[in-house]
């Protein structure tokens, strides 16, 4: 057995009012003055003024950047990191979607730790602590609020680049299910399928171990019972709640673990095409999981299984196809179509796109099956 270790955030609380202990997270990190970083439709959808609310009857000293866009550019985490050095906050509480959150941690150690930022573009290269983080998640499914990682999109060289360091894990999250209760269908339909991507690919990955592996499963099986009726009733509390606790479940594993193949491909073809990253995870997914079946049939079988297939007394490789069936299926009740010709991705991008996906080395390392520039160009034109 080979050494392995299981990192994670230090404190969670979850359930419906979660936000209004804030002020007592802040208190117990010794917060006095707080930046809360969030973007232009949590401010517009009201949810910001709500959790200012519950800082203002606190007593809270604080001041907020609104300024986060989706698919977040380097230039935007600067001009974060800029305005929290105006406001000099001893604690930054994070608001929002992924983007909001990895905006928030980025921040953090930048306020730490002198730049240029590209030195920090990697794996563990952040070299201390930064301000100390609460972040709160809008959407369920980027898991962000529970991983050491942030992406930032580099528009000079169209790519996405990642920066993995321990020293982003939040001081807490808090997990309130009524702050995704407006969230539209087709935004509850992506992030959903995110954050089963997440758990899929972490629990396939060759460095899963049996911590993952737990966490992931649950993920797997709170997806596949709630995404379909959080889509259909975005009221639906319930539903809510279970795929807020699907997507911190599996960001606590994939941060351990990293991803695969499917979002190696969806940052090529994000950093070039700028389409929403759950979009992109979510229609990739049933390529790659036919791609890596025939090297972990055994994992793919325990996913049919956790999406209620009958897999008994099937021959191995038939039983894991029924787990690409499961999704296929998913993907269609949600109306999302897995052919790459329906997002405007033009075949002649395809060698680039190839070149792109297998340099991501933290995310191909992870990947159960070996991957060339080949055969990411043959998984783009079967799909296509």
């Amino acid at each position: 057995m080979k050494v392995q270790s299981f990192e994670t955030v230090r404190r969670v609380v979850f359930g419906v009012g979660a936000v209004e202990t804030l002020p007592n997270e802040i208190k117990r990190a010794k917060g006095t003055r707080v930046l809360l970083v969030t973007d232009p439709g949590i401010k517009s959808a009201g949810v910001l003024d709500s959790v200012a609310s519950v800082l203002a009857r606190a007593k809270v000293d604080f001041s907020v950047f609104a300024e986060v866009e989706p698919d977040p550019k380097i230039e935007v985490a600067l001009a974060a990191v800029e305005a929290a050095k105006a406001a000099g906050p001893d604690l930054i509480v994070g608001l929002g979607g992924g983007s909001s959150l990895d905006i928030s941690k980025v921040t953090s150690v930048l306020m730490a730790n002198a730049g240029p930022i590209d030195k920090y573009f990697g794996m563990e290269m952040v070299p201390q602590a930064g301000v100390p983080l609460i972040l709160i998640p809008t959407t369920a499914g980027t898991g962000s609020e529970m991983t050491s990682i942030c992406v930032l999109s580099d528009t000079k060289n169209n790519v996405k680049k990642g920066i993995v360091s321990e020293h982003m894990f939040a001081r807490a999250a808090l997990l309130d299910p009524q702050l995704t209760l407006a969230l539209p269908p087709r935004v509850t339909a992506m992030t959903g399928m995110d954050a089963l991507v997440h758990a899929i690919e972490s629990f396939v990955g060759v460095r899963a171990s049996i911590f993952t592996d737990t966490l992931n499963l649950k993920a797997i099986r709170l997806v596949a019972e709630n995404l379909r009726p959080a889509y259909a009733n975005g009221a639906n509390l319930a539903a809510r709640e279970n795929m807020l606790h699907a997507s911190c479940l599996a960001g606590m594993a994939f941060s351990n673990t990293q991803n695969g193949l499917d979002h190696a491909i969806a940052l090529a073809i994000g950093g070039k095409f700028h389409l929403p990253h759950g979009l992109l995870t979510a229609f990739i997914m049933p390529w790659v999981m036919e791609y890596n079946l025939i090297a972990a049939p055994a994992k793919y079988i325990r996913i049919a299984e956790a999406f209620g297939e009958r897999t008994r007394h099937l021959p191995e490789t038939e039983a894991a196809r029924l787990s690409v069936k499961a999704v296929k299926s998913l993907l269609d009740d949600l109306q999302i179509s897995y052919k790459l010709s329906s997002y405007g991705v033009p075949r002649e991008e395809f060698p680039a796109l190839a070149k792109a996906t297998v340099g991501a080395v933290r995310l191909i390392g992870n990947n159960p099956r070996t991957v060339t520039e080949q055969d990411v160009i043959a998984i783009l034109e079967a799909n296509y």
